[in-house]
């Protein structure tokens, strides 16, 4: 039972959910343990109850374990002074790293060797995506410890799973499961793919960039963008330019890939001749051209299909059977109370 609690704290301190709880619920069949397992237990229900909300992507709040919370630190009596200094010295260890590393990042001239140690060290005390995502592409910036970073993009994606999987009841739906699972391995790909482009290794750069457009469905503005260089490195430019095309017309695109794409394009137009104001003008004009088209694709992909069998709950807790309604126009309402 000790081994099993002293697994629990470590498995809630890395965010694998499950495994904690398992541990921790059979380290509380022994008296010796049950206050010190329940105290644990208590942390991590108030957490999934209280404060899982958008603590990593897609995740949410639980209400169904907040009463299990009480429950839980209600059985475990007044706190011992170690398990609180446990709790708070981990928190601390957490943010001190995390506020290292926003300053090297804030410092373009850092020394690559104390940033790779600040990653190492990150990832030594919390393991998740977030962090091996952060650290890779603090290197790729500097274009630095390439291989350090393949190996950060190879590792951060079996992390990145095993934490969605450990938390698949935050997500509350199974399709956020998936969703969260093609987005984790998407951005994983593309850190590997830029990796080995600037690497010169183009056959893996191509393979992983084109896993990652696959796995994020042409939706990630970086992708996008590495997408577009790597098409420019192979002097394809109509590639190039329809890839610049498609990260402008993304809502993730961040100032600075705007910048770099429009650049880029301008680039391209002007050796057909173009001027500066006849290129502002084809852009806009096509920008807004590939969006109706979009927004057509999208309407006509569902007219004349047949609506997919739903049984939904109502605001009063009824059944509402969607066949029930056949021949009836109907208006369905998706909304979010977490």
């Amino acid at each position: 039972p000790g081994l099993l609690a002293a697994k629990g704290r470590i498995y809630w301190r890395l965010l694998r959910t499950r495994s904690a709880e398992q541990a921790l619920i059979a380290a509380a069949k022994s008296p010796a343990y049950a206050a010190e397992a329940n105290y644990w237990l208590g942390r991590i229900y108030t957490f999934k109850g209280s404060q899982a909300e958008n603590a990593f992507p897609g995740w949410h709040e639980e209400v169904s374990y907040r009463p299990r919370a009480a429950a839980a630190l209600a059985a475990a009596g007044e706190p011992r002074p170690e398990w609180v200094a446990s709790l708070e010295a981990g928190e601390a260890a957490l943010k001190a790293a995390d506020a290292l590393l926003a300053n090297l990042q804030a410092t373009p001239d850092a020394p690559v060797a104390e940033l790779r140690a600040a990653v190492d060290a990150r990832l030594a005390l919390r393991p998740d995506p977030l962090s091996y995502t952060l650290g890779a592409n603090l290197l790729l910036a500097r274009r630095a410890e390439l291989a350090h970073v393949a190996r950060l993009a190879a590792a951060g994606r079996v992390a990145g799973e095993r934490l969605i999987r450990e938390n698949e009841s935050s997500y509350k739906l199974d399709g956020k499961v998936q969703a969260s699972l093609d987005r984790n391995a998407a951005g994983f790909a593309d850190i590997a793919g830029w990796a080995a482009f600037l690497q010169g290794d183009m056959k893996t750069a191509e393979a992983r960039l084109a896993e990652a457009a696959r796995l994020s469905r042409n939706v990630d503005a970086a992708n996008q963008m590495h997408l577009a260089e790597f098409s420019r490195k192979k002097n394809d430019l109509e590639t190039e330019r329809d890839h610049y095309l498609a990260a402008l017309g993304l809502a993730g695109v961040t100032p600075q890939q705007r910048e770099q794409a429009k650049l880029a394009l301008g680039e391209i137009q002007a050796k057909s001749g173009e001027s500066p104001a006849e290129f502002e003008k084809w852009l806009a004009a096509t920008l807004d051209r590939r969006r109706e088209e979009r927004r057509k694709a999208l309407v006509s992909n569902m007219v004349g299909r047949k609506a997919p069998a739903l049984v939904l709950t109502d605001l009063h807790g009824n059944k509402v059977d969607l066949q029930a309604e056949h021949g009836n126009v109907v208006l369905l309402n998706f909304f979010s109370a977490w």
